[in-house]
């Protein structure tokens, strides 16, 4: 499974909720043509608060877009398969929703660590996404062997979550094109699903999860933490979002 996320800033002109609307209902159904697409997710911040023992990094967002696709290919092949009147009215729209024309870009392989059971999908769940950027002297190579392996093992072991999924990154973009770590310094996103305010303090007031901050102040830099409402734009079968 291949995600692309696109990180958005709203234009400072814009309410948060005018923003929601449009992005929604005006910008979704333009990006909702691409070919390959299999599911678009809006994902809409509503809690900013830093929630993490490591410190924020570079991560500034309102919300981030959230396109699957089956391969690397499938994805260029989807991007690039909007006629251009479709395509120039997603970046004339851009104009009026953000702060940037093209907004970055993190593209991901996706690891489901612990999945939703059945009978809460469809249910609106609190959602936690945690954006992470590998530490100083930490290579690309060491933080996916220490994250995906021995992090992911420990946060087993954390109680409040009824899912978790690892999204490693594999390629950025900025203003369009192939960019380098330096210029967006994001590693992977860790989401995390729970039932209700109750199971979240848990999961953050847990020793369990102080032992998980531990081990991975080992191999992380910065943790940028946000609190999403999850709108399904393509496929119907998203999880469901904030709920308190």
């Amino acid at each position: 499974m291949l995600v692309r996320y696109g990180l958005l800033k709203k234009n400072d002109g814009l309410t948060q909720e005018s923003f929601a609307h449009h992005w929604l209902h005006v910008h979704g159904p333009l990006a909702a043509g691409m070919k390959n697409l299999e599911v678009y997710n809006q994902n809409l911040v509503v809690d900013r608060a830093h929630r993490h023992p490591i410190g924020g990094g570079g991560i500034d967002l309102d919300g981030f877009s959230e396109l699957h696709f089956e391969t690397y290919a499938a994805m260029l092949e989807g991007v690039q398969s909007l006629d251009d009147e479709t395509g120039n009215a997603l970046l004339d729209d851009a104009e009026v929703l953000l702060q940037k024309r093209l907004c970055d870009i993190l593209v991901c392989s996706r690891t489901v660590v612990r999945e939703v059971p059945p009978y809460l999908r469809g249910r609106s769940l609190i959602h936690g996404v945690w954006f992470l950027g590998r530490a100083s002297g930490v290579s690309a190579a060491e933080f996916q062997r220490a994250w995906c392996y021995a992090h992911a093992r420990l946060s087993e072991a954390v109680p409040g979550p009824v899912g978790h999924r690892q999204n490693l990154v594999i390629d950025r973009f900025v203003d369009g094109k192939p960019a380098a770590h330096e210029q967006l310094p994001c590693d992977g996103v860790a989401e995390f699903f729970f039932e209700d305010e109750d199971a979240f303090r848990c999961f953050s007031d847990a020793p369990e999860f102080r032992r998980l901050a531990s081990h991975g102040a080992e191999f992380i830099g910065s943790v940028d933490t946000y609190l999403v409402e999850t709108h399904p734009v393509v496929d119907g079968s998203a999880l469901g979002g904030y709920c308190w």
